[in-house]
């Protein structure tokens, strides 16, 4: 494992944090750097409605950022998820629910191509190997990043253990992501209240902190909660944490 590109994997999400996120060009190009695919995406897949959401997020035939949906391929991949252990195993197998996985964790090479989910779905993709990296995701939500490969190579111990190093700070890109974009409408004072708020601090404490009146701070967060759509601390937390939720 090339712990230097480890490290600069890392730098790379901590900046994106505060653009794009993993979407980042530079973020997709280190990953590429680290695990050498002809895919990489995220994809995140509704299981009780099922619907898949893939987004490319190095050079492939996905596009960075792309979002693909393909109704016929969908009927496909819904057909074989459950029974193809490699894809379902973060929800059949609890205690492999955060595990990096890769296909050859779980099949032989005859046994995974003469499974349907490659016959039907992946192989006419020109998939023939993944490495699964599962990331926490908001409830009824698989989400995982996907290193994909046609024939040759497969994955090795060395990517597992790079990507196991490097799940927690992509997690965490998610999550600023997702509180970024739930917190959109607000004001920069308004993030700061809610953030003290989501602290625990009451409205005397805050005011303290922020060298304002209690009533001042009263009235910023009926604004706020009034720009929300909300009635409560709890519900404006809720609403702009999504990522509370997630697991």
């Amino acid at each position: 494992m090339n712990l230097a590109s480890v490290i600069q994997a890392a730098a790379a999400l901590r900046e994106a944090r505060e653009c794009d996120g993993l979407e980042d060009p530079c973020v997709g190009d280190c990953l590429e750097r680290l695990f050498p695919a002809d895919q990489i995406t995220l994809n995140e897949l509704d299981l009780r409605h099922r619907r898949a959401r893939l987004i490319g997020l190095a050079p492939s035939c996905i596009a960075p950022g792309e979002e693909v949906h393909d109704e016929g391929e969908d009927r496909a991949f819904w057909e074989h998820f459950w029974p193809t252990i490699s894809c379902s195993y973060t929800e059949r197998i609890p205690r492999l629910r955060h595990e990096v996985m890769m296909t050859e964790d779980f099949y032989s090479t005859r046994q995974w191509h003469s499974t349907g989910m490659y016959a039907d779905y992946l192989g006419p993709c020109g998939i023939d190997k993944s490495l699964i990296m599962p990331l926490p995701g908001p409830p009824g939500i698989a989400r995982r990043l996907i290193f994909s490969r046609g024939p040759g190579p497969a994955f090795t111990d060395q990517h597992r253990s790079a990507a196991t190093l490097l799940r927690p700070h992509i997690a965490d890109a998610l999550r600023l992501q997702a509180r970024r974009a739930a917190t959109g409408s607000l004001t920069a004072r308004q993030q700061e209240l809610l953030q003290l708020v989501a602290a625990g601090h009451h409205n005397q404490a805050i005011a303290r902190q922020l060298g304002l009146s209690p009533g001042t701070v009263r009235k910023h967060l009926e604004n706020t909660f009034a720009r929300l759509g909300v009635a409560s601390r709890t519900e404006a937390i809720a609403k702009t944490r999504p990522d509370s939720a997630w697991y």
